[in-house]
């Protein structure tokens, strides 16, 4: 078996430029508008408002070209040109001769060139249409055959291109559909080669074993031997039944709840004629299921891993760039650390983008973060004739074979929001059809296909997936944009969510972003600049609106990060807090987790990784301990939520600090036990006779701690108390607050501020949010310590001078 990338030596043209052979260099992987940017033709798409001006790239047709030499090798005689991903419709020629066609971005394409290729140098040709374009008019005739009005809502020109939605513009992302080869392109020669690998698992309650069972696909002849490499190190050999039986199992979990042990199946091949070679597959033993049962409060829609019925903390997953074939396994690598840092054991993989790379899900597997994997439908109707069912038919067929090993996979999902937008109608009853277009894909195409190749998987036809109509809450997961679209982010209080698999607030990405992409004279926070780079579809007016029920209207820049990213925190820490601690909802996955480009937006971590303030919270907030504090008038309800696997039991502490000396003047305890995955209220006290403008009410219990003020952020009066600073061995740095320091934002000078193990105050970035609730001493950890630190909290300005000696 022989694997050759074909990496160098591309160029590419416009179909309008091609006469006059102004062929340009180009990368694979690879899209067009950076090899247009790399070219100098076009400006970067994402600084300032160049956005708008490349749009004339998506009409245009595009052609990839490169030449290679190819010698025979006679004990290889079969070759074919493999494409893992061509971004999309596209025609392909070898020598002057077409030999393939592609239509869908999310299915490797092959090509069978074994009498094709010519001894020496052989011309391959990638000829792009616009997608933009096809999508338009293939949108037009369908139209027209299906007798719907020409505006007919939510059909889109992407319902009809199969690639990443999102590229055709989201409301958190650009419009840049672009095209190009986004995967590499690889010659395989071979007498024989492994087509497919499927691992069955049946696990024994009685004892605790577990049976695998290992099937092996094979195109050629040759023999086979496998072996299976626990994770101890043990090497077993695999019977000719294929059959496997484990007594004492590594089992894998979630990285909070264990160790994500994985197996390694080594599958030993030896063609007749050729040499031999090894392929290898990872795995892990683990049962994972969705469990819907009727209760006292409707449905349940709880996953249970290993028998473990568990609490869903996470975060759904966009493509990480505007242009996929950016994306590299050390960015994924970078993103899943942060995953783990926030406490999240969750991803959902959203509809309107990707089936993502086996890098992906190598870090998921590895990482303990359960996958929900939407089928890439979203938003939109879709053709679900006989020829979109058979396309979308090959499509699963391709994805589902190629992750249902996988340990991290969850559930499958048919689509994101279709049914919910056909139950609306978005748009209007007047301009909707009259059928929910693409039905026959997820109700039929997708569990058919399912049901053949992965069984033991379970599996929703859409998200949200409820009761009669599909977001009402109360049975099966929902997406509450009541408070996005409501105005007011204390309407979390009214969902009834069973599984709250989408909500969020938007907020400003860092400064770093905004100093990276934007020009010297665009800083006003509501200039067409900065605006440009929100995609909410709000008005200046309402989007500010939102942040200055609660905070101050912003006057600059700095003030648009700091208010809006708080205002996104709290939105967020007043729905997780409530569904957390309600005893129906057994999952929150905040939308979103990442950007593919600067903008503001729902994302806790901008595109360039910086951690928003939402993010610094998550980490108390999806911790398995949490502490939370609910105010009713006068009185406040204390909430101890235990989701670990051990009892906990310790004095809850309360206390109100005053924001103007510091000193506590009023402290309560109680002693609070809660069992594994139970909440209760651990306390309630009166706030009665306290100066709500002036307290910050601070909570303790086991490892958990949180904190609240009495008064909307822009009423409250702290003093601004002074906050020094100390270097704490190599990396480490210790802060002194000489009283309450509310949303402290720091930024540094000489600093590498990264992940490391220490300390609860540590994230990546160039900005830090964190309170200081009391007086006292709190310790932070860095890659590089700052030699000073620029701040500001809710009373102000802080110049912070690190010292070297103790303080």
């Amino acid at each position: 078996m022989l694997q050759t990338t074909l990496s160098r030596g591309w160029e590419f043209v416009s179909r309008a430029q091609a006469a006059k052979g102004l062929w340009l260099p180009a990368e694979v992987p690879g899209h067009v508008h950076l090899d247009l940017q790399a070219a100098g033709v076009i400006p970067d798409p994402f600084v300032r408002m160049h956005e708008a001006g490349v749009q004339w790239v998506d009409q245009e047709d595009w052609t990839y070209r490169c030449r290679f030499v190819w010698e025979p090798k006679d004990d290889l005689p079969r070759r074919v040109l493999r494409f893992e991903g061509l971004d999309t419709i596209a025609t392909i020629s070898l020598n002057g001769q077409v030999i393939g066609h592609s239509a869908n971005m999310h299915v490797a394409l092959e090509l069978d060139v074994t009498d094709r290729l010519q001894e020496g140098e052989n011309e391959l040709l990638v000829e792009f249409l616009s997608a933009a374009r096809i999508g338009e008019s293939l949108k037009a005739d369908y139209l027209a055959s299906e007798g719907l009005r020409p505006d007919c809502a939510n059909f889109f020109d992407r319902s009809f291109v199969r690639k990443a939605q999102y590229m055709f513009g989201w409301d958190w992302g650009p419009r840049l559909v672009s095209c190009g080869i986004w995967q590499p392109v690889r010659l395989l020669e071979f007498a024989a080669r492994v087509t497919d690998v499927h691992i069955r698992q049946e696990h024994h309650k009685k004892d605790g074993s577990v049976e695998t069972w290992f099937s092996v696909e094979l195109e050629g002849e040759a023999q086979t031997a496998l072996f299976v490499t626990a994770p101890d190190g043990e090497r077993l050999p695999v019977g000719p039944s294929g059959r496997l039986k484990f007594k004492e199992p590594y089992l894998w979990w979630t990285h909070d709840l264990g160790e994500s042990h994985l197996y390694s199946l080594e599958i030993e091949v030896q063609p007749t004629a050729s040499a031999p070679f090894v392929e290898t597959r990872r795995f892990g033993l683990r049962t994972i299921r969705l469990r819907r049962e009727k209760d006292e409060f409707g449905e349940s829609f709880q996953f249970v891993l290993n028998g473990v019925p568990i609490y869903a903390r996470g975060a759904n997953w966009i493509p990480d760039h505007s242009f996929p074939s950016s994306i590299t396994p050390s960015q994924l690598f970078d993103q899943f650390a942060r995953v783990v840092d926030m406490n999240m054991n969750m991803l959902r993989v959203w509809g309107g983008g990707l089936y993502e790379s086996d890098a992906f899900y190598d870090h998921a597997d590895e990482q303990g973060v359960l996958i929900w994997q939407d089928f890439a439908y979203g938003c939109a109707y879709y053709p679900d004739g006989p020829e979109a069912q058979e396309a979308a038919r090959q499509e699963a067929i391709a994805n589902v074979k190629r992750l249902r090993n996988r340990a991290s996979l969850a559930l499958w999902c048919g689509n994101n929001e279709n049914l919910t937008m056909f139950e609306g109608p978005w748009g209007g009853k007047e301009r909707n059809p009259d059928r929910y277009y693409g039905e026959h894909i997820y109700n039929e195409v997708l569990p058919q296909v399912l049901a053949e190749l992965d069984p033991e998987r379970d599996y929703i036809p859409t998200s949200p997936w409820g009761g009669e109509k599909s977001n009402d809450g109360g049975i099966g997961d929902q997406h509450y944009w009541n408070v996005w679209h409501g105005g007011d982010w204390r309407n979390y209080a009214d969902s009834t969510a069973r599984f709250c698999s989408e909500s969020g607030f938007s907020g400003s990405p860092s400064m770093d972003v905004w100093n990276r992409y934007l020009g010297e004279n665009d800083r006003d926070p509501n200039g067409s600049q900065v605006r440009w780079h929100d995609k909410t579809g709000k008005t200046t007016e309402i989007y500010n609106g939102y942040t200055t029920l609660h905070y101050p209207e912003p006057q600059d820049l700095e003030d648009l990060v700091y208010y809006t990213q708080l205002n996104q925190r709290d939105a967020l820490r007043f729905g997780i807090e409530h569904f957390r601690r309600s005893a129906f909802c057994k999952g929150t996955l905040i939308w979103q987790l990442n950007d593919c480009w600067p903008v503001q937006s729902w994302a806790v971590v901008d595109c360039l990784g910086n951690y928003k303030a939402a993010a610094y919270d998550l980490r108390r907030l999806y911790s398995d301990v949490v502490v939370s504090m609910d105010r009713q008038g006068a009185v406040v309800k204390v909430h101890c939520v235990n989701d670990g696997m051990e009892n906990v039991k310790d004095d809850l502490i309360v206390r109100a600090v005053s924001l103007t000396t510091g000193e506590v003047v009023r402290e309560w305890e109680q002693k609070v036990s809660v069992k594994p995955g139970d909440r209760k209220v651990g306390l309630e006290v009166s706030i009665k006779g306290l100066n709500t403008a002036e307290t910050l009410l601070v909570a303790y219990w086991e490892s958990a701690w949180g904190w609240t003020l009495l008064c909307e952020p822009k009423d409250a009066r702290p003093a601004k108390f002074e906050v020094h600073a100390s270097t704490s061995g190599p990396d480490g740095l210790i802060l002194r607050a000489e009283g309450p320091v509310v949303d402290l934002c720091l930024g540094g000078y000489g600093w590498e501020h990264g992940l490391s193990d220490g300390g609860p105050l540590q994230g990546p970035g160039t900005q830090i949010f964190v309170t200081l609730p009391e007086r006292g001493d709190y310790e932070m950890s860095f890659l590089k310590a700052p030699t000073r630190l620029r701040g500001r909290s809710l009373a102000g300005r802080h110049d912070i001078r690190v010292s070297r000696a103790p303080l």
